[in-house]
């Protein structure tokens, strides 16, 4: 997938991104070049979830991928913050290639600069919006009047 549109500061790129299912699924692919066919995949016993995704998404950009259930949308999201493994290409985030960065240095990133609503929201039923919204920087350790300002900034933003 390439969007055709060149993005002036590209906060994240993905580059050929991959991620197949299966037994020796990096193997397959540096053997049967990079864009296998479904037939050759079947025949492996694959499955390719993501296949040859290239995207670039700009700072301050709002960024939607749509597709039909079962697509590869929730996969290809993982794949760009490392939730899972891409088999093969490039995820770069801010200059940094997310692929050779440790664990340590993922989490931070996740934490602090990387943000992702998937379609089954899980909601902490007990908690207000305010409190749902909150929570993150609960677990982070920000103090209370900092943690629900931001919050009630986020939920004015998305017009709750």
């Amino acid at each position: 997938m390439d969007t055709g549109v060149p993005v002036e500061n590209p906060v994240i790129i993905c580059k050929n991104v991959w991620k197949v299912f299966g037994h020796n699924a990096g193997r397959f692919l540096s053997a049967h070049g990079s864009k296998p066919s479904d037939e050759e995949l079947t025949a492996a016993g694959l499955i390719g979830a993501v296949r040859d995704v290239t995207l670039e998404v700009g700072q301050g950009e709002i960024f939607v991928i749509m597709g039909l259930s079962g697509s590869g949308k929730s996969t290809l999201v993982r794949c760009m913050s490392r939730l899972i493994e891409p088999t093969a290409g490039a995820v770069i985030f801010e200059g940094q290639d997310l692929l050779k960065m440790p664990e340590k240095d993922l989490i931070e990133i996740r934490r602090h600069k990387m943000g992702m609503v998937f379609q089954h929201f899980a909601l902490l039923p007990h908690l207000t919006v305010l409190g749902n919204v909150a929570f993150p920087l609960e677990v982070q350790g920000v103090d209370r009047a900092t943690r629900e300002a931001r919050a009630f900034e986020m939920i004015e933003l998305v017009g709750l």
